[in-house]
């Protein structure tokens, strides 16, 4: 009973309002997306249906949710492989600083796309921290978190679709 008076609502339900926010985004986005991809893949020969690529956004969202929550795993481990082995020799050395002086300008040129991922994560990070604070076992905070995050997604996403917005302020 102590552990569930204690347990951190307000962190959580944080947590659920931002990927509710992601999930409402990739619902509202999704369709022009969509729409776009399929005339760009017919001038590129592809023949993907609006429906299909609808689809594979979807999955290819619920997969970013999965990946914010599966990288707080182990993070030591992911920072070890991605900055780790780089500044052994001069040659890598050069490389990496090229690679991620690159990946820094696409990433200040799409600002917008990623100032989106960075508060889904830290929305992440925050609550494992508080889970952690408690005590939680590494599965634990990783189970809770991972029907969190997804929880929050889906909730966004069903309440796009199944509530819309200008007829509810029309009404009101």
């Amino acid at each position: 009973m102590a552990k569930f008076i204690r347990f951190p609502f307000i962190c959580l339900s944080i947590v659920v309002l931002t990927y509710g926010v992601f999930g409402w985004y990739v619902g509202h986005s999704a369709i022009a997306w969509s729409h776009h991809l399929a005339k760009q893949g017919e001038a590129w020969g592809w023949f993907f249906e609006d429906e299909t690529i609808f689809l594979m956004l979807h999955i290819l969202a619920g997969s970013l949710v999965l990946l914010i929550t599966a990288s707080l795993a182990a993070p030591v481990a992911i920072i070890t492989i991605l900055f780790g082995s780089s500044f052994k020799s001069d040659n890598k050395a050069i490389l990496a600083v090229l690679l991620w002086s690159f990946i820094i300008v696409v990433m200040l040129r799409w600002i917008a796309f990623f100032a989106h991922f960075f508060l889904l994560f830290c929305g992440a990070i925050l609550a494992k921290l508080e889970l952690q604070k408690l005590g939680y076992p590494q599965w634990q905070v990783m189970s809770i978190l991972i029907f969190i995050c997804l929880g929050g997604f889906a909730l966004g996403l069903f309440g796009f679709y199944n509530f819309d917005i200008r007829n509810l302020m029309i009404n009101f």
